[in-house]
C-alpha cells in the first residue's frame, strides 16, 4: 500500500480520468490524504470534472461536423503543473 509520499506526479496523472474517491480507494489512502497529496504538486482542483466536459464538448463537434462522436473513454491528455516549491 503506498504512502502519500510514494505516489509521484506521473503516477497520479494516470488517474486523472477518474473521480477523487475512486483514485483514493484505489491507492489505499484516504481522501484528505490524497487531496493533501495533490496540493503539495500545485494540483488545486480535481481535473476529472473538466476533462469529462472537454470530452463531451469534442463529442458534440463531432456531431455537429457530421463525424461520429467518439465512442473512447480514453482520458484527454492535459499538461501537468510544475511542482510546487519546497520551502
Amino acid at each position: 500500500m503506498p504512502t502519500t509520499k510514494d505516489v509521484t506526479l506521473e503516477e497520479l496523472s494516470k488517474y486523472f480520468h477518474l473521480p477523487e474517491k475512486a483514485v483514493a480507494k484505489q491507492l489505499g489512502i484516504c481522501l484528505t490524504s490524497l487531496k493533501k497529496l495533490c496540493r503539495s504538486y500545485g494540483i488545486t482542483r480535481w481535473p476529472f470534472r473538466k476533462l469529462k466536459s472537454i470530452q463531451r464538448t469534442m463529442a458534440k463537434v463531432g456531431d455537429a461536423d457530421g463525424n461520429p462522436p467518439s465512442t473512447s473513454s480514453s482520458p484527454v491528455p492535459i499538461p501537468l503543473p510544475s511542482p510546487a516549491p519546497q520551502p
